[in-house]
């Protein structure tokens, strides 16, 4: 169990001090049994976005309380939890309860923390120490009910720090939704996840335990999920998609896979198909199963700024400002067509006739997307969706076409020009291949990357790359990274791996010229 610490006790306001608690006792023998019981809520602030405008904001005067649902509810009598249960899904909770004696103080803790799925929200900038609402009570009480509720804590132009309650409850409440939706339709058993919130937590990089967390995000190397909290900089608790989008990245590091290298993204950005892919099913998961397909991300604008929001409608008509290079390279497409293929399609009937279902959905990310030979990208998962029963193929490839795609007819991308031009087959060994990158680019673009698919024979395989500007590379077999080389020098990469005889493997090479214009690279593969 994680401990409670003083300086928690002190930032939710009405927790005792509490250092160092211990689990001793699920109960206490003797005495009159006793019960505790009531309601748990928070302040949920809607993030609004209109697009005529291009302005959002955090709209305080619509908050409204929302139920904190399979939360965590402890009664302590002095070090001792003396009786444990959860809030029900309107935040009703219940305790019973027998006290050996009177002497000792008596207080009720709400964590944000669930157990199914097993979810809980920490301080990562006070040791890591759970979140907490709670209060005394007197011992002489029986049959209490006592309700609790933690506020947003905003007074109108700031927040009050002591008040400020119902953020982690609120990123906790976004991500158990989004779990749900998929427990609802499949028989699903989550990791358990740890999420990071502080007030601290702000939009530069860093030591963590100070906040220094650069961005709300998902960290596939500690599988835990990092949230934006300082007012003034950037805070993420009441963006719901923002939450659920990073919710949807530990869904598919834990349940599925993902083969996205990160980076910096954006509309507009002609990225490679495996970010792509990522960032606009991240965006999509968040629409779908929150559900709301207006995505909305607030933020402060500047130091001392005004709140403010970038939005995107996944049922807006994709429009040249916020989708200028529809297809398999953006992420706004990818974003829409995940979207659509899951939703009723009542709007678009011209060409959106797919509703897959989010069975479907789930079924497709966690068998044939985690096991799949090709790189995860759209090609990858529309190959396997169209797979399934019942889908009508053509009607998946109308949709495809509204979004500037061909019809997909393999996991390499075949049917979509586009696609299909990432993947450069190798046919035998020796091979040798003279080509260009493109510089200027962010190392996440397309023109920066480009694959190489070869079988293995069963013997050691080498490859060398060489250019005139830094580049590195990447050799995977079904997502796992087997070998890379990147000495962030110029001249040649290199890397060397015994194959096993008839496996498929896929080498990434990537481009790190930072000012504008093609330039050459050749890769050699050669094997004994």
């Amino acid at each position: 169990m994680h401990l409670f610490s003083s300086a928690l006790s002190r930032r939710i306001g009405r927790v005792p001090p509490l250092a160092m608690l211990l689990v001793l006792a699920a109960g206490c023998p003797g005495g009159d049994q006793k019960t505790l019981s009531g309601t748990v809520t928070y302040d949920f602030v809607p993030a609004t976005y209109s697009a005529a405008t291009d302005t959002g904001t955090l709209a305080f005067n619509q908050a409204a309380r929302r139920p904190v649902r399979n939360a965590v509810v402890q009664l302590r009598h002095g070090l001792s939890v003396i009786a444990t249960t959860n809030t029900d899904e309107q935040g009703n909770y219940r305790l019973v309860y027998t006290l050996e004696d009177d002497s000792g103080a008596l207080s009720v803790e709400v964590l944000a923390k669930t157990t199914s799925p097993q979810i809980q929200v920490e301080d990562n900038t006070d040791g890591n120490a759970v979140w907490a609402i709670g209060t005394k009570l007197d011992t002489g009480d029986t049959g209490t009910t006592l309700n609790l509720h933690a506020g947003h804590g905003w007074t109108g132009n700031a927040y009050d720090a002591q008040r400020r309650t119902a953020a982690p409850f609120a990123v906790l409440d976004s991500m158990y939704t989004a779990a749900k939706a998929f427990m609802a339709v499949r028989p699903v058993t989550f990791p358990a996840l740890k999420v990071n919130w502080s007030p601290d937590n702000v939009p530069q990089g860093g030591d963590k335990s100070g906040g220094f967390i650069g961005t709300s995000h998902f960290s596939r190397l500690e599988n835990e999920i990092y949230i934006l909290g300082k007012a003034g900089a950037d805070t993420d608790e009441f963006d719901s998609h923002v939450i659920v989008h990073e919710w949807g990245h530990y869904f598919e590091s834990n349940l599925s896979r993902s083969d996205s290298p990160g980076g910096p993204h954006g509309r507009g950005d002609i990225l490679d198909p495996r970010i792509a892919f990522g960032e606009g099913y991240g965006n999509a998961i968040a629409a779908i199963l929150l559900p709301e397909s207006l995505y909305v991300d607030t933020v402060w604008g500047g130091e001392g700024g005004t709140l403010t929001a970038f939005g995107i409608d996944a049922e807006t008509e994709p429009l040249d400002t916020d989708d200028p290079n529809p297809g398999v390279f953006s992420e706004t497409s990818v974003h829409r067509l995940l979207y659509d293929l899951y939703d009723s399609g009542t709007r678009e009937s011209s060409y959106d006739n797919v509703s897959i279902g989010l069975g479907t959905l789930y079924d497709v990310l966690v068998k044939e997307q985690k096991s799949t030979p090709a790189m995860t990208t759209i090609a990858s998962f529309i190959t396997a969706l169209k797979a399934q029963p019942g889908v009508d193929e053509d009607a998946v490839d109308r949709l495809l076409a509204r979004y500037n795609m061909g019809p997909i007819t393999s996991a390499w991308g075949d049917g979509d020009t586009d696609m299909a031009g990432m993947y450069v087959g190798v046919s035998k060994l020796p091979f040798n291949v003279s080509g260009s990158l493109e510089g200027g680019l962010e190392f996440n673009t397309r023109g920066q990357n480009q694959y190489f698919v070869f079988v293995g024979n069963g013997s050691r395989i080498s490859a060398s790359a060489n250019a005139s500007y830094d580049i590195f590379i990447e050799l995977y077999q079904r997502g796992e990274l087997l070998g890379s080389a990147d000495n962030t020098t110029l001249g040649t990469e290199s890397l060397s791996i015994t194959t096993q005889t008839g496996e498929l493997y896929i080498l990434v090479l990537t481009g790190l010229k930072e000012t504008e214009g093609e330039y050459p690279v050749t890769l050699s593969i050669t094997s004994p």
